[in-house]
C-alpha cells in the first residue's frame, strides 16, 4: 500500500492534467564521502539526454510493450556525474527496494524509462503479490530484454546513488577471497537478491533480513531454500518474491553456501543502532 500511495503522489501528476513535475534525486559519492546531492526535474533531463525507444516482449507483462525513455549516461551527465568513473550505482524505489548495478552487471546500455508509449496514464499497473503497483515515477531498463534475469529492472525509482569508489558492503564475505564457491555466491546474491533482502541490515527492505540475529541457513535447510527460491508461490500464494527458475542448481548452491558463510560474519551490534 505504501508503494502504491506514493506512486500516485509522486509519479503521475502530469498524467492527471497537471504539469509533469516528476524528478530524480541524485547522490554522488566517492567511497563514503558525499560529493553532492541534487534533484533534477524531467524537463531538465529531457533537454540534456538523448531519447530512447524500447520495444520488446515484456518479461513482466508477458506481452509486447513499447516505452519512451532517456539515455542513462546522458541523464547522469546532466546531473554532473562522470559515468566513466562510476564503479557502483544504487537505484532506490519508493518502498525501499534497492537495485545495485556495477560494471559488468549488464552489457547493454541503461535507459531511464519515462512512460509507456500510447498510455495516457504513463504506465500500466503491475500485479505484485497481493498488491497492484504502478511503475512510476521512473522505470530503469537495459536495451537488451534478455538481460532481465541477470539484473531485475527497478521501477518506482525516485533516487539514484552513484559511487566512484564503492566500499565493500557489510554483506561482503570477508576472508573468502580464496573460496571460489563463496565468491561466486556473493556475486550472484548481489545481482539477484540484495535488492529485496538485507544481510547485516544492508540491502533492500522488501524481503526479510537474512543474517541477524539468525542466519537463514540456521533454520531453513538447503533443499527447502533451493525449492523456495525457484518458486516462492509454491509455498506462499501471491508471494511478492519473483520466481528464479532460471538459476541452475550450481548457482543456487553457491548462493546458499555464501549465505551460510555470512553466518560467521554477523554484525549483531547493528541491531541496536
Amino acid at each position: 500500500m505504501f508503494r502504491f500511495i506514493f506512486a500516485i503522489m509522486l509519479g503521475f501528476i502530469s498524467f492527471q492534467g497537471f504539469a509533469d513535475d516528476r524528478k530524480i534525486e541524485f547522490i554522488l559519492k566517492n567511497g563514503d564521502q558525499v560529493i553532492f546531492e541534487k534533484s533534477l526535474g524531467i524537463d531538465r533531463m529531457k533537454t540534456s539526454a538523448a531519447p530512447r525507444s524500447l520495444s520488446f516482449q515484456s518479461p513482466v507483462y508477458k506481452k509486447p510493450m513499447t516505452y519512451n525513455g532517456l539515455d542513462f549516461k546522458d541523464v547522469a551527465a546532466s546531473a554532473g556525474v562522470d559515468f566513466s568513473k562510476v564503479e557502483e550505482i544504487k537505484f532506490v524505489a519508493l518502498d525501499g527496494f534497492v537495485a545495485s548495478w556495477s560494471k559488468g552487471t549488464t552489457k547493454s546500455p541503461l535507459v531511464v524509462v519515462t512512460d509507456e508509449k500510447g498510455n495516457p496514464n504513463g504506465f500500466t499497473d503491475i500485479g505484485e503479490g497481493k498488491e497492484t503497483l504502478n511503475p512510476g515515477p521512473f522505470y530503469v531498463m537495459t536495451t537488451d530484454p534478455n538481460e532481465y534475469n541477470n539484473w531485475i529492472w527497478p521501477f518506482q525509482v525516485y533516487k539514484i546513488e552513484f559511487n566512484y569508489q564503492a566500499p565493500k558492503p557489510d554483506y561482503y564475505p570477508t576472508g573468502a577471497e580464496d573460496k571460489p564457491i563463496i565468491m561466486a555466491g556473493y556475486v550472484a546474491f548481489k545481482s539477484t537478491c540484495i535488492s529485496c533482502h538485507s544481510i547485516n541490515l544492508e540491502g533492500g527492505d522488501i524481503g526479510p533480513e537474512l543474517n541477524i540475529p539468525k542466519n537463514i541457513t540456521e533454520y531453513r535447510d538447503k533443499e527447502y531454500l533451493k525449492a523456495f527460491i525457484k518458486n516462492p508461490n509454491s509455498y506462499r500464494a501471491k508471494s511478492r518474491m519473483l520466481k528464479f527458475e532460471h538459476l541452475s542448481d550450481q548457482q543456487l548452491n553457491e548462493i546458499i553456501e555464501y549465505m551460510a558463510y555470512m553466518g560467521s560474519l554477523k554484525m549483531l551490534d547493528k541491531i541496536n543502532e
